[in-house]
């Protein structure tokens, strides 16, 4: 280390602590060398602020280790989420790199299924009401109108109208096939979210097993005498196991409310066909009575 000047505070025998330069550490009393030596590593979050504010006078408080070093060791000594990512190994970029997929498939997905199914009840009202007085004209128009937003359920109406004077099969089989065809876009990105909750784990399960393989590699080159040279492997097995089930969790729980999502909008579409069906057939034969109805009003 290189020998510095600064300003610093002790706290009877238990804790001193150094301020120069803007940085604000603690120190350590070295009987070798009959020193104070700084921390390797700069206290963070509350213990800092209470330092810095002691240090310059906001406070009436400090940090005070009454276990002679040991605690101040601990804390200062606790890895930050980067330096857990390095420790993790290799197999945590590709547990990063999922999870960066799963994130842009969900916000995608989320942003979608929003967007389609945004007012369909009352623009389902407004068609209705224009087939059942046979207003055909201005219900293609109103569904040109919001067809921009190529909501399935809207595809779905269209086809219903283009096939209105068709019989009733005709009308369900073409209603039918609309709803299969916008499965698709309903469901997209969901199975692919799975199969990416489903790797994440089984990653962190193999940077598991490639951690605890150099963990005894090293036991076999160097023995069990020093456990910080077993450290290494030890915390790569922890630490991709942990990140494989943090990224898997939410995927896992994102995927059941979207799929959610994708069952109720479908159901959506298979109710909005139905209904349409029994519009245009209950205005057809309003305008088209059969035989027992003609007699009926023919007295």
């Amino acid at each position: 280390g290189i020998e510095t000047t600064g300003r610093i505070l002790t706290l009877g025998k238990f804790t001193a602590a150094y301020q120069r330069d803007g940085e604000t550490g603690f120190l350590n009393f070295s009987p070798e060398s009959g020193s104070l030596i700084a921390m390797s590593t700069l206290p963070r979050g509350g213990i800092a602020r209470d330092l810095k504010g002691y240090l310059a006078g906001d406070r009436e408080t400090a940090p005070i280790d009454l276990s002679g070093g040991n605690a101040l060791a601990q804390i200062t000594h606790q890895l930050g989420f980067r330096d857990q990512l390095e420790a993790g190994g290799p197999i945590v970029w590709p547990i990063l790199g999922l999870a960066v997929v799963a994130l842009l498939i969900v916000v995608t997905r989320i942003f979608f299924l929003n967007r389609i199914h945004a007012n369909t009840d009352r623009f389902m009202g407004e068609v209705n009401g224009l087939a059942a007085r046979g207003d055909w004209e201005a219900a293609e128009a109103l569904v040109q109108k919001h067809g921009k937003r190529k909501s399935p359920v809207i595809e779905v109406i269209k086809a219903g109208l283009a096939v209105r004077t068709q019989d009733r099969e005709t009308q369900e089989s073409v209603l039918q096939e609309a709803i299969l065809h916008q499965l698709p876009r309903v469901e997209k990105g969901l199975s692919v979210l799975a199969v990416l909750g489903a790797v994440a784990p089984l990653l962190g399960l193999l940077g598991t097993v490639t951690g605890m393989i150099n963990t005894f590699r090293v036991i076999t080159l160097f023995g069990t005498g020093d456990p910080k040279l077993m450290s290494g492997g030890i915390s790569e097995a922890l630490i991709t196991t942990e990140l494989g089930l943090a990224v898997a969790i939410p995927i896992m729980l994102v995927h059941t409310y979207l799929s959610r999502r994708a069952d109720h909008i479908i159901g959506d579409m298979e109710e909005k066909a139905v209904q349409m069906a029994n519009t245009i057939q209950i205005r057809n034969q309003e305008m088209h009575p059969g035989p027992k109805a003609m007699a009926a009003g023919g007295g």
